[in-house]
């Protein structure tokens, strides 16, 4: 892992075909490409050694440089068809070709909204590479000039699933939104397991911004609940707020009662837009925050115990590849997205489950008013709370996390449920 560091991407520029000819040409001859016949080995080195010719004919080239040297490229024959794409054997199996793929497909999609695939004539070494970055066979095997290959296609517009190459980029960049804290929970969980598979990884909220500086190496986690069938607007702005993926690798998980409706489908739509490269997706079954008349104790207990055996097991498979990213079904998991964008299912939700501040009880700490991701609690001129409700997100993490009771939902008997303390909550992000 850690030899992928200061990776750069950048266009092939006027008189570096020769570089990259050497390039393509040691990755064949490491890999004893056995598709090509005598003939075709002769007619491959021609095609390599015309590379400035065809950059001057319109066909586009990324270069991948890791550490200021050149590890890789991919030549496209117009935004959807893949001619070349080789790895120096130096760096063969780190990601490298599955980011440039990403790319090329984030690409193709902004320059021809309409197209259906990224195609690609792969060799026999190749296949299993295209396999299992996603790509399915779309042909029969043909020789052509001497050369084997098999026409190839990826979907840009895939309904179910896109299989995950493995999780190569480091630093791994964690954001976080939590109400109550299960999903900061699973968050600590998945990141020290990472770590301990000697990672680096960092903890950060998703009550800011995303930051314009990440490095082009890392990977992203994004964690939080499910609500509404989707997830919180303030989780919806945050990824809004990314910077463009530039091939990034983005996993997502979700802490949830039970039901996603597949809201898995809309992130990564808006992920793959901007230019991400999304792997993996997972929702874990957590201690709910409404309607508990009573609280089960020792269920809550074995669902959080659950589900963090499950957060285990999700890091180390990021680390194994093979994950899927849910697309659930179109429509329903689009309808619920654009609900999720309105202010109709969170009114519905302040009006079931209002939040009342008891002034007896309140100790004026400022706690609810500082968190507040919604900016929905502001304070009286005595410095008591006073709640927003057309800004209330339903989180909940003001009631979760008062220390004295005085935020509560009038009618709901049971203690407030939070997955850790208030002084865990704030230490999880310094």
């Amino acid at each position: 892992m850690s030899e992928i560091q200061k990776l750069e991407f950048k266009n092939m520029a006027p008189g570096q075909g020769e570089a990259v000819q050497d390039l393509v040409l040691q990755s064949v001859e490491a890999t004893q490409e056995n598709g090509f016949t005598p003939q075709g080995r002769a007619a491959f080195q021609r095609y390599a050694a015309a590379i400035e010719s065809r950059r001057v004919m319109g066909y586009s080239h990324e270069l991948v440089y890791v550490c200021g040297i050149l590890a890789g490229m991919i030549e496209l024959k117009g935004p959807d068809r893949i001619s070349m794409l080789y790895i120096h054997p130096d760096y063969a199996n780190k990601g490298l070709g599955s980011r440039l793929i990403a790319r090329a497909a984030s690409r193709c999609a902004e320059m021809e909204p309409k197209a259906r695939h990224l195609t690609v004539y792969a060799t026999d070494n190749s296949i299993n590479f295209y396999e299992r970055v996603g790509f399915a066979r779309s042909g029969s095997r043909k020789e052509n000039g001497g050369i084997f290959s098999t026409l190839y296609k990826l979907s840009l517009k895939a309904k179910s699933t896109i299989p995950s190459a493995k999780l190569h980029g480091t630093p791994v960049e964690i954001f976080v939104f939590t109400g109550t804290g299960n999903s900061l929970l699973a968050a600590q969980t998945i990141a020290e397991t990472l770590r301990q598979e000697g990672l680096p990884v960092h903890l950060r909220t998703m009550d800011e911004a995303c930051p314009r500086t990440l490095s082009s190496e890392c990977s992203i986690g994004l964690i939080f609940p499910i609500a509404c069938a989707s997830t919180y607007p303030a989780v919806w702005r945050f990824v809004q707020s990314m910077p463009a993926g530039e091939g990034r690798e983005v996993f997502m998980a979700a802490t949830c009662g039970g039901f996603t409706a597949g809201m898995q489908g809309p992130l990564r739509k808006i992920l793959t837009e901007k230019g991400y490269e999304p792997i993996a997706a997972k929702a874990f079954v957590m201690p709910g925050n409404y309607n508990n008349k009573t609280l089960p104790v020792d269920r809550n207990e074995a669902r959080v115990k659950k589900a963090l055996l499950e957060a285990r097991s999700f890091a180390c498979d990021l680390l194994k590849g093979g994950l899927e990213w849910g697309g659930g079904i179109p429509v329903l998991s689009g309808f619920f997205h654009w609900l999720a964008q309105t202010r109709k299912p969170w009114n519905l939700f302040y009006k079931i489950f209002p939040i009342s501040v008891d002034r007896e009880k309140c100790v004026r700490c400022k706690r609810c008013a500082d968190n507040c991701p919604a900016g929905a609690l502001t304070l009286d001129p005595e410095n008591y709370p006073v709640m927003n409700p057309a800004l209330c997100q339903s989180c909940q993490r003001c009631v979760g996390f008062c220390p004295a009771g005085a935020l509560h939902v009038p009618g709901k008997p049971a203690e407030p449920y939070r997955a850790m303390s208030y002084e865990e909550f704030k230490g999880a992000f310094k």
